[in-house]
């Protein structure tokens, strides 16, 4: 009797993979798709999303500015492919006040 594989299963274990080959890769809060990776980063900035593209290589690009308790804010996100699974980072860090983006 052949089983249906878990669709979920190849990404849960290249984040297993990830986080135990870069055990100071910063914490972030995952979400596991049926093929792909989420991660969104709580602390670290900028900074912390770059340790990321330095593991995963990838390209980081901008999304649009919002506002939050009166601050313009900006998402950046990191995709990349670890493991032929889809990872998607993200952090959300403030925006100089000179660089914002009108919504």
């Amino acid at each position: 009797m052949k089983q249906n594989p878990i669709p979920q299963l190849g990404a849960a274990t290249a984040l297993v993979q990830l986080l135990s080959e870069n055990p100071n890769l910063p914490a972030a809060t995952w979400t596991i798709g049926e093929h792909a990776l989420h991660g969104h980063l709580h602390e670290g900035g900028f900074g912390a999303l770059g340790r990321y593209a330095g593991v995963l290589g990838g390209s980081i690009r901008p999304v649009a500015d919002f506002p939050l308790d009166g601050q313009a804010m900006r998402s950046h996100y990191l995709c990349a492919t670890w493991r032929d699974v889809a990872v998607e980072v993200v952090v959300i860090v403030p925006v100089a006040a000179e660089s914002a983006v009108a919504a």
